[in-house]
């Protein structure tokens, strides 16, 4: 698992400029009917658990929020979250614009373009959702109080051209959304029970930001002339 700077666990509960979605064109989403499309596996990064013992370290801490984070998941079968959301969003694209899923590719090492289009090459599209970061952390001088947070983006690729049709960021903030905090032994009771709901509301959430956000152009209507 890559390990990811504080700064990722402290954005993902804060104000944060999110890249710009680009949408995909009218006329893609008709060209799109009847063509494939794989789902691109990727490595999943570090979930990183900030207390706020481990915030007064620093680097140590975040050495430690890792250390503590990548524990709690493997222990509780914590999953990550980006193949559930690439499913979900590729089931709407095969209903509702005629792609086809034709499975899932090996895991991708790399962000590359031309090395995502070589793992999916014999398919038409690949869908690229990779999870950003995922954590819990404190609530700023509320020693007692935790949030969970999510981010992901996604890429959808024509492998013929190795280019970018559409892609988007999506992320989640459980204080922004309105939850209470709760306490750190909330979060893990239960096999981290609490941590699994919000990654399943995370994930929700992002699948209907990326198909409303990206996916949503009306299709042009073909001349009859």
């Amino acid at each position: 698992m890559k390990i990811l700077p504080l700064i990722i666990a402290v954005s993902l509960l804060g104000a944060c400029a999110a890249p710009q979605n680009l949408a995909i064109s009218s006329d893609s989403l008709v060209s799109m009917r009847g063509k494939s499309l794989v789902l691109v596996q990727r490595e999943s990064p570090s979930f990183v658990a900030m207390t706020s013992g481990k915030g007064m370290f620093a680097v140590a801490g975040v050495g430690a929020a890792v250390a503590a984070g990548n524990k709690m998941v493997s222990e509780n079968r914590i999953v990550d979250p980006a193949m559930s959301i690439s499913r979900s969003v590729a089931g709407k694209l095969e209903a509702q614009y005629g792609l086809t899923v034709s499975g899932e590719t090996e895991l991708a090492s790399s962000d590359s373009l031309t090395g995502i289009a070589a793992l999916a090459d014999g398919s038409d599209y690949a869908l690229d959702v990779v999870t950003n970061g995922w954590t819990y952390i404190y609530d700023g001088f509320n020693f007692d109080d935790y949030f969970v947070g999510y981010s992901s983006a996604l890429r959808l690729i024509d492998v013929r051209t190795a280019e970018v049709v559409s892609s988007g960021f999506c992320g989640y903030d459980a204080k922004k959304a309105g939850k209470a905090a709760v306490a750190h032994d909330t979060l893990l009771a239960d096999n981290a029970a609490y941590i699994k709901q919000e990654l399943a509301d995370a994930s929700a959430i992002c699948v209907q930001e990326f198909t409303a956000n990206l996916f949503s152009a009306a299709p042009a209507v073909a001349s009859t002339r």
